[in-house]
């Protein structure tokens, strides 16, 4: 059994665990973003290189769908309060997203929705379904980005 130091030592670090990424430094959580969205970008990339092709590599396709579902989880944490434009990071986020966190959040929805769903057409192995939750899913980035995120520089 627990005696009350053992049970106050892990609530501290349920609670240290719980809190972290709440505290985590605004440059943290921009780098963390990023970090994400690449891999994300990459997890898409293979998805449509593995559609390439008279057959879909559907392996490859269903372990980026993964990777894809999971960045859809994790991209609620991405864009707190406080990590938009600054001069001490480079970033691509919009002022809207927070300006209009009832728009961006839907997006957000409609992201992690799509995710879900094409992860479920991947692990079908269907390459029509594939194919045709691929584009949906793409839609999806693509209206979140021509809301919320700067055009690239070049």
């Amino acid at each position: 059994m627990f005696n009350l130091y053992s049970r106050r030592t892990l609530a501290a670090l349920v609670l240290g665990i719980v809190a972290a990424p709440l505290l985590a430094a605004p440059a943290d959580t921009v780098r963390t973003r990023i970090a994400g969205l690449r891999e994300l970008g990459a997890a898409f990339k293979n998805v449509n290189d593995g559609l390439r092709g008279g057959q879909a590599q559907t392996i490859m396709i269903q372990q980026s769908a993964r990777e894809i579902r999971n960045a859809a989880q994790a991209q609620y944490q991405w864009f707190p309060a406080g990590t938009g434009a600054n001069p001490a990071w480079k970033t691509a986020a919009k002022p809207e997203i927070w300006a209009q966190a009832a728009r961006f959040r839907a997006a957000q929805d409609n992201f992690r929705a799509q995710a879900d769903a094409f992860q479920r057409a991947a692990m079908s192995g269907n390459a029509t379904a594939i194919r045709a939750s691929a584009r949906t899913l793409g839609a999806s980035c693509k209206g979140c980005h021509e809301q919320f995120r700067a055009p690239e520089k070049i």
